[in-house]
């Protein structure tokens, strides 16, 4: 690092000549990346303030007979296919859902 600075050529230019442009450097650098970092911290507070659109929870329900069926009762593929259902219409409807009736189609 010593050589970087000095070059041999002039006995007054030293070490701690060197230093100084070269902290006023690291300084320049540090403070344009603070500025970046404010600018982006911004414009997701901006973002945040857009308006999103809201799930419908309106669920209709239709009055049709059904057979009850155990869950304990379905062979281990339709557990399967009913527990993915329900993650499924959770994650659509963004709320916590219950498992009420199970109906064989």
């Amino acid at each position: 690092m010593f050589y970087g600075v000095y070059d041999g050529k002039d006995p007054d230019f030293g070490f701690v000549d060197g230093l100084v442009p070269s902290l006023v450097c690291i300084l320049i650098v540090f403070l344009v990346l603070a500025l970046l970092a404010f600018i982006f911290t911004m414009l997701n507070k901006i973002k945040a303030l857009d308006v999103k659109e809201k799930p419908n929870n309106n669920v209709t329900t239709t009055t049709t007979e059904r057979r009850h069926i155990d869950f304990e009762s379905l062979d281990d593929d339709a557990k399967a296919a009913v527990l993915a259902a329900t993650i499924d219409y959770r994650e659509e409807c963004k709320t916590d859902v219950e498992l009420i009736d199970v109906k064989e189609i």
